[in-house]
C-alpha cells in the first residue's frame, strides 16, 4: 500500500482486491458537470480548440457496469481510499507494440475531487508506466470533459491527437469530440 499526503489529507492507495472491490466500484460517483467546454474549430488543413462557456451547464455520468468486470484484465489497476472508503480508481494496459501505456481508467468521486486523489493515481500510473518500460502514458476523453483536460495538462499531458468520429452522436446527447492526450516518459 502507498499513501499520498497532500497537506493534511491521507490518500492510501492500493491494488484491486477483486472481486471484494467489485460492489464499490459500481457505486463510485462518476458524473462531472461543466459549465465550460471546448469546441472543436476545423479548417482544411488544421484543427483549434476553443474554450467556450454553456447554458445550462453540461452533466454526464458515465456507468462502469460494462467496464467493471474488464478491470482485472488490466496491467495495473490501483484503488485510492480516503476516510475508508473507495475514493477513485486508475487503471492502465500496456501496448507492446509500441511500448505506449494507455490510462484506461481514471475516475475520483465527486466527494473526494479537488483533494489530490487523481494527482495520486496518475503519479502512481506514471510510475506503473516507468516500471513497465514504456515510453509515454496516453488518455483519452472529451471536449465537453474540461475539467479532466485542465487536469491532464497541470500533470504534464500535451494534446496530441483527436478523433471526430468515436463516439455515437445519439449515445452522447451532445456534441463531443474524443481528445487524447500523451505524456513523454523518456
Amino acid at each position: 500500500m502507498f499513501v499520498w499526503r497532500k497537506e493534511t489529507r491521507l490518500i492510501a492507495l492500493r491494488p484491486l482486491r477483486w472481486p471484494d472491490d467489485r460492489a464499490s466500484l459500481l457505486g463510485l460517483d462518476t458524473s462531472f458537470t461543466a459549465d465550460r467546454i471546448f469546441q472543436l474549430r476545423q479548417t482544411n488543413h488544421a484543427f483549434q480548440l476553443d474554450e467556450t462557456a454553456v447554458e445550462p451547464p453540461i452533466h454526464k455520468s458515465y456507468s462502469l457496469i460494462d467496464s467493471v468486470d474488464l478491470f482485472p484484465s488490466h496491467d495495473w489497476v490501483t484503488i485510492a481510499e480516503h476516510n475508508d472508503g473507495v475514493a477513485g480508481i486508475a487503471s492502465m494496459t500496456v501496448e507492446a507494440w509500441n511500448r505506449r501505456a494507455r490510462l484506461d481508467h481514471l475516475y475520483v468521486t465527486r466527494a473526494a475531487r479537488r483533494m489530490g486523489v487523481g494527482q495520486a493515481l496518475v503519479t502512481a500510473a506514471i510510475g506503473a508506466a516507468r516500471d513497465r518500460n514504456a515510453r509515454c502514458v496516453w488518455v483519452e476523453t472529451q471536449t465537453v470533459n474540461y475539467a479532466a483536460i485542465q487536469f491532464y495538462r497541470k500533470m504534464g499531458f500535451e494534446w496530441c491527437g483527436l478523433d471526430t468520429s468515436l463516439y455515437d452522436p445519439s449515445d452522447a446527447g451532445v456534441s463531443e469530440t474524443a481528445l487524447f492526450f500523451s505524456r513523454d516518459l523518456r
